[in-house]
């Protein structure tokens, strides 16, 4: 298993924008830090629209990213928003986030609406 961190967060974002476009289709694509096809991507959301959060990992190198405020796509499921925390360990394994360069500006993020 690695432990070590290879990939940016711009990596990671760009798998998840990838993986996020395919939706509802889940594309084999590979974990940018370890190469390995054991992707998943988990939403929370709330009902009424759909808005929430995603957590993007690999199942075996355990890194990944959470996205906050996105949009899930029609045909995608998800967890209610007040899915309790033990229940949602259940699905979402611990696992290392990659966060974005501390000096990252907010404005470079790309914005899409809906």
């Amino acid at each position: 298993m690695a432990v070590v961190q290879h990939a940016s967060y711009d990596d990671w974002r760009r798998v998840y924008g990838d993986v996020y476009e395919a939706l509802p289709e889940r594309p084999d694509a590979a974990c940018p830090n370890c190469g390995h096809r054991a992707l998943r991507l988990e939403f929370v959301a709330r009902g009424t629209d759909r808005i929430g959060y995603a957590m993007f990992w690999c199942d075996f190198c355990r890194f990944g990213i959470r996205i906050s405020r996105t949009w899930v796509p029609t045909g995608v499921t998800f967890h209610a928003m007040d899915i309790p925390p033990e229940e949602l360990r259940k699905i979402v394994p611990e696992y290392t986030t990659v966060y974005p360069p501390p000096d990252t500006d907010p404005e470079d993020f790309e914005e899409v609406t809906f």
